[in-house]
């Protein structure tokens, strides 16, 4: 799930400021492009509200999406490895707000600003880390497991932080190609999902409790009786 969040946020964009480094605010709308796959690879961007989705288009058409990154999280920070354009498509899913700096002023800030260079780094290893969990969920698990986690991520809910938490307003369409299955199986899951408690309505906002984790952690038992096993078609 998402690591947890610093209960004291790093200001990217007051250090940013601070040291004097020249930065642009951009603002997308849900399912608006970042960045695509093969745009130039000219900058990094802090993400400062919203949810990002990032895919990989192979030369048949199809794609894949490899990541879901979060409030607090950088984005395109493969500018600063040496490649030439973007090896993925960034996709806002909701409402998203970035801080764009140069490629030559980020390295420079992360010489220089000890916060954002340590904030960095655990990026990168959190990313690592969220890469292969993302692998194993896809070839070990089923759909109804895949979509509770996606769930939990989206909504920012995990072990670490046992509350219940927004859904952000995505489509079924959208949630459905994360987790790789068909919108109609979402609709499915997301119903008896409701039925058990793992998700309530409050004024047409959902909300998600960590109590869904079961789903993903028992899967084998599913969630439709406690005996058998609850949609494990993949």
């Amino acid at each position: 799930m998402q690591p947890q969040k610093d209960r004291r946020p790093l200001n990217v964009r007051a250090l940013l400021e601070s040291a004097g480094s020249p930065f642009a605010v951009a603002g997308y709308g849900p399912r608006a492009a970042i960045f695509f796959q093969g745009d130039a690879c000219d900058s990094v961007m802090h993400i400062e509200k919203g949810c990002v989705r990032l895919a990989v288009t192979a030369p048949s058409g199809k794609e894949a999406i490899v990541g879901l990154l979060g409030t607090g999280a950088f984005l395109g920070e493969e500018a600063l490895g040496g490649h030439a354009v973007r090896r993925q498509t960034a996709t806002a899913m909701t409402a998203t707000e970035v801080l764009v700096v140069a490629k030559v002023q980020m390295i420079r800030v992360l010489r220089t600003q000890q916060a954002i260079s340590d904030r960095f780094i655990a990026h990168i290893l959190t990313r690592n880390t969220r890469l292969e969990a993302d692998l194993t969920d896809q070839l070990l698990n089923s759909s109804e497991q895949r979509l509770a986690r996606t769930l939990l991520v989206l909504a920012g809910c995990s072990e670490r932080r046992p509350c219940r938490c927004v859904l952000p307003d995505v489509s079924q369409e959208i949630i459905a190609e994360m987790v790789g299955t068909t919108r109609s199986r979402v609709n499915v899951f997301m119903g008896k999902f409701k039925k058990l408690g793992f998700i309530e309505e409050d004024g047409g906002v959902l909300q998600v409790k960590p109590s869904l984790l079961h789903v993903v952690h028992d899967g084998n038992r599913g969630v439709s009786n406690g005996t058998s096993p609850a949609f494990q078609a993949r």
